[in-house]
């Protein structure tokens, strides 16, 4: 199997600086901008199945894709959601960090010993993506399949696919409305390629515009 992996194009909440989580966010308008880019990206690529979180962010950048290839079969998967911030969801980039500085640091340095407060477990969103993964392999082997989804499930499965400790995942960064390519065969998976985002020019967005 070929996975084509995205992560949705910036989202209002990504341009103001504030924790989504699973709140639903629609696309900014250089979001938007970022989606149709990425679609003529991929308008020539073979595609037998396109997934997407049910997220309006991650399923609008979807759906720009599957305008271009409009006989792929395209499904929405909780499984793709991102993880969920529980507390800090709606916050601020800088109140999380002024009344969760703690918090925080382990989520970027120890990840899978983290919990936002009222979020969900690390242990909960490894398992729901690895066993989406699993299952996308069984039921598209030998096929290409892109999934739209967010940062934290792009990173599960780029580490994944590396065999990396998980608790280094933050240590990748993974732009906006970019793809990141694994191939699993028989043998071991191959990261193709990693948050590749040339088509998007000066529309891509900045690592420091964005929190972890």
């Amino acid at each position: 199997m070929r996975l084509l992996i995205v992560r949705h194009g910036e989202s209002e909440w990504n341009k103001i600086g504030r924790y989504q989580g699973q709140e639903d966010a629609p696309l900014s308008e250089l979001g938007q901008q970022q989606a149709q880019a990425l679609a003529r990206r991929l308008r020539n690529e073979h595609l037998d199945a396109i997934y997407s979180s049910p997220l309006q962010r991650a399923a609008n950048t979807a759906r720009a894709i599957a305008e271009l290839h409009p006989d792929v079969p395209f499904h929405t998967d909780a499984a793709l959601l991102e993880i969920h911030h529980g507390d800090w969801q709606g916050l601020y980039n800088e109140d999380v960090r002024k009344q969760y500085s703690a918090a925080l640091q382990e989520w970027k340095e120890h990840p899978t010993r983290a919990q936002m407060p009222n979020g969900e477990s690390f242990s909960n969103i490894l398992k729901r993506v690895l066993d989406f993964k699993e299952a996308l392999e069984r039921d598209h082997a030998n096929e290409t399949v892109l999934v739209s989804t967010h940062d934290v499930v792009v990173k599960i499965l780029v580490a994944d696919a590396l065999g990396m400790n998980m608790d280094r995942i933050n240590r990748i960064w993974v732009t906006n409305a970019s793809i990141s390519v694994v191939e699993y065969g028989s043998e071991l998976p191959y990261l193709v390629s990693l948050s590749e985002a040339c088509h998007l020019g000066t529309l891509a967005s900045t690592r420091e515009s964005q929190a972890l």
